[in-house]
């Protein structure tokens, strides 16, 4: 539909807007701010615009996910462009958040600014879809008992099987182009190389530093849990390990990604994105290409996290048939080792932030209680991305400069909850499937979960993507995915909000360490509010 740009024409955008929101059953506070920025950005626009500029508005809603399209006639402008003196941060600020899917995108094509939302439908709970998915397959798998064994096993065979197997076919083909794109796209969110010498380089070193340590740590407590054998050698195989850091570098282009390693994918995406950094607005439309295809990859992967509950009930089913159910309930060990990892994890936080900043254990806990709980009951920390920035400054006291530029760049690049939740089932995978563990397996382990974690997607489901890659780096069967996936979906909601709650924590010490950290606000066991309630 097309508009003249007018004070009654915005009226009638955003009226078109709001109707067409409600028709695809979005809840009143998204539809709200979706119309206020749709309503912002044309107001900004008739100011530089003047009157009787042309406006394009296209809804679309295509498998389960809404776009509204603006499009206004004109000069290049960007509406979410911030004054000269943070227009750095912003830049960097904006495409990091359009990557998570939560702020809108604009672009400039043959002559027209073209801004998109996407507001995010509200979906059921996979949680309890899973729970349903898991006691349905238990009844259908106990009733089969009736059944001949021939007949059990034909099912397995003929049915479940092969549906399993072209799952596990659809996921393989997204997962390595998603993490590959993942990795590509935010290198280049940085901006260009000036950004990355001053900001990115300095916060994205702290980050990836403390997550190998994660790692080392937590592989090094979890150890003594598992049979660690030696083989025949009492050190680390250090040939195995410089191995396995030259088999980073692929020989080509091509096999990293027929070949599923990660540690070559994410090698050949650091590559390309260092070097479309340095290219910058030479090649503009190769990055306007990969973000495309991003979207794209994105798309489909939502469309298959909706059928994990499917898949988790087939792989439960398929085992009980198959009398192959004592793995997944041997696999039990994952639940409480997780739990253990995610509690040394935050736990070690909690007191080296209340020891250096001289602020009580509660008064943190309390203070990340709003966020945490978010996370922990969506899985998504782009749905807490409001609460956390509120928290982080009004609650712990941390700059906006700070804030601004580390909350969605550490939500991208920082996950120790995913690491932990890699790390366990690489380990309690291997130890049901008899795979050995040795030092340099362990070693391999924990540099496999820290290269997944930075690289995983930092959308619900994004670990989905990992699991394929995991398995096959760790020597484990193939069939190993099906349980870690199984686990996954109850056990992703924990790790997510660990991520989040050890991220706030984590910029809590980096404030510090600048100077930019309220020591008053932190300390204080109330938030102040202002007399509007903000």
């Amino acid at each position: 539909m097309i508009y003249v740009l007018n004070n009654a024409s915005i009226v009638g955008i955003t009226d078109e807007i709001e109707s067409f929101l409600k028709s695809c059953s979005l809840n009143d506070k998204a539809i709200l701010q979706t119309r206020l920025a749709c309503e912002e950005v044309l107001l900004k626009y008739q100011e530089v615009f003047m009157q009787n500029s042309r406006v394009k508005l296209k809804c679309s809603r295509t498998m389960r996910r809404l776009k509204v399209e603006l499009s206004v006639a004109g000069g290049s402008m960007n509406p979410f462009a911030a004054d000269e003196e943070e227009q750095e941060y912003s830049d960097v600020l904006h495409a990091v958040l359009v990557s998570m899917g939560i702020a809108p995108s604009w672009q400039y094509k043959n002559g027209e600014n073209i801004i998109t939302f996407t507001p995010e439908v509200h979906k059921r709970s996979q949680l309890a879809m899973l729970v349903f998915s898991v006691f349905l397959a238990v009844a259908i798998g106990f009733s089969s008992l009736l059944l001949s064994q021939e007949k059990r096993l034909a099912i397995s065979t003929l049915l479940l099987s092969p549906l399993l197997d072209t799952f596990m076919g659809l996921l393989s083909a997204v997962s390595g182009p998603m993490i590959f794109l993942s990795v590509v796209i935010g290198i280049c969110s940085i901006g260009d190389t000036a950004m990355l010498g001053r900001i990115g380089k300095k916060m994205i070193s702290h980050f990836m530093g403390k997550s190998l340590l994660i790692a080392f740590v937590i592989g090094l407590a979890f150890s003594p849990f598992f049979d660690i054998s030696s083989g025949n050698s009492s050190v680390l195989d250090l040939s195995a390990m410089l191995n396995m850091v030259l088999d980073a570098i692929p020989k080509n282009i091509f096999t990293p990604f027929t070949e599923g390693n990660p540690l070559q994918i994410i090698f050949v995406a650091v590559m390309l994105g260092l070097s479309l950094l340095v290219l910058g607005g030479k090649i503009s439309s190769v990055q306007t290409l990969l973000e495309q295809t991003n979207y794209i990859i994105q798309l489909a992967m939502g469309a298959i996290s909706t059928i994990v509950p499917v898949f988790v009930f087939i792989s439960i089913l398929n085992m009980m048939l198959s009398s192959n159910f004592s793995v997944l309930v041997s696999s039990y060990k994952l639940v409480p080792i997780l739990l253990l990892g995610d509690v040394l994890v935050m736990g070690a936080y909690l007191i080296a932030v209340s020891a250096s900043k001289k602020v009580k254990i509660f008064t943190l806990i309390k203070k990340l209680t709003p966020t945490f709980l978010i996370t922990l009951t969506t899985s998504s920390s782009a749905a807490a991305y409001p609460t956390n920035i509120e928290c982080c400054e009004k609650y712990l006291g941390i700059d906006r400069r700070i804030t601004n530029f580390a909350i969605p760049l550490g939500q991208v690049v920082f996950m120790p909850g995913a690491i932990v939740l890699f790390l366990t089932a690489g380990l309690c995978l291997a130890e049901v499937y008899g795979v050995a563990i040795s030092p340099a397996w362990v070693f391999n382990a924990m540099v496999i979960s820290f290269v997944l974690a930075v690289a995983a997607p930092p959308v619900p489901g994004g670990a989905l993507t990992c699991y394929t890659m995991l398995v096959v780096q760790l020597g484990l069967p193939a069939e190993a995915i099906a349980i870690a996936i199984a686990f996954n979906v109850i056990l992703e909601f924990v790790s997510t909000a660990v991520n989040i709650a050890v991220l706030q924590l984590e910029l809590v010490e980096l404030a510090g360490s600048l100077g930019m950290l309220d020591r008053k606000v932190l300390a204080q066991k109330t938030v102040q509010r202002s007399k509007s309630g903000a």
